[in-house]
Order: C-alpha cells, then sequence, then structure tokens
C-alpha cells in the first residue's frame, strides 16, 4: 500500500519517462490528453510503466467493468454512448473528473479524455486494495 504523496510521485514519474520530456508542475487534475498531450500509444506505455513500477495490474476499462458490475445486468452502452446510471458510476469512480466531462450519452471513445493523473492514481490504489487487480 502506496501513500497518496508516494502514489502521485510514481505516477508522475511514470508518465514523465511515458512522454519523454520534463513536465515539473504536473498536477493531479492534468488530463493526461488535454493537459500533457498523451496520445493513445502513450497511454499503453503509460499503463505498462505503473503496472511495472506498482507491481499491480490495471486497465483503463477496468472503470466500464466496475459500473457494469454496480448497474447488474442494465446495460452501460446504448448505441456507443454511456446511459446516464453509467454515467452516474463513472462520477463516484472518477470524483477528479468535473461533471460537465463526464455526461449521459456520452460516446464511449470519449471517457479517456477525461483520464486525469489522479485517475491513474485511483487505478492503483483500487488495484492494490484488490491483491494487486482493479478490476
Amino acid at each position: 500500500m502506496n501513500s497518496e504523496s508516494s502514489l502521485f510521485d510514481g505516477v508522475c514519474d511514470c508518465i514523465r519517462q511515458t512522454l519523454e520530456k520534463d513536465l515539473p508542475d504536473i498536477r493531479e487534475t492534468d488530463r493526461l490528453i488535454a493537459d500533457l498531450e498523451a496520445d493513445s500509444l502513450d497511454f499503453l506505455d503509460l499503463i505498462f510503466r505503473i503496472e511495472q513500477k506498482f507491481n499491480v495490474s490495471i486497465n483503463p476499462r477496468d472503470l466500464e467493468h466496475r459500473t457494469q458490475a454496480a448497474l447488474g445486468g442494465e446495460p452501460i452502452l446504448i448505441e456507443g454512448c454511456y446511459t446516464a446510471r453509467a454515467v452516474e458510476e463513472f462520477r463516484k469512480f472518477m470524483p477528479e473528473a468535473p461533471g460537465e466531462e463526464l455526461y449521459p450519452n456520452m460516446p464511449a471513445r470519449d471517457l479517456f479524455a477525461s483520464f486525469r493523473v489522479k485517475t491513474f492514481m485511483n487505478l492503483v490504489a483500487f488495484a492494490q486494495d484488490n491483491g494487486g487487480r482493479a478490476a
């Protein structure tokens, strides 16, 4: 189990290595895509680095799995967009994302745009609390 500050420092180290640039002022609220200019390949590399550093297994889609588990048999997606109930659950798992970024009928492809440094910290913490798996 890591403290909040060691989680933050570790995730930031992984981000700096992944993006291969000096980012002295990373904040927990920084969005990986819009603020730190990560792309989809960077997400994969970042996940690998985080898994190695913290000895956990995470997957950004774990948020969908947790949401589906919370909603039982109720669908979370209809025609490629998240339902209002699914978005309610995402807000519980991603309190760091402002409400306007997570909205009913949001296209599934837009979820990753809301991922922040804190989102990855939360994925690691959840995985650590669950024996190394985030879902």
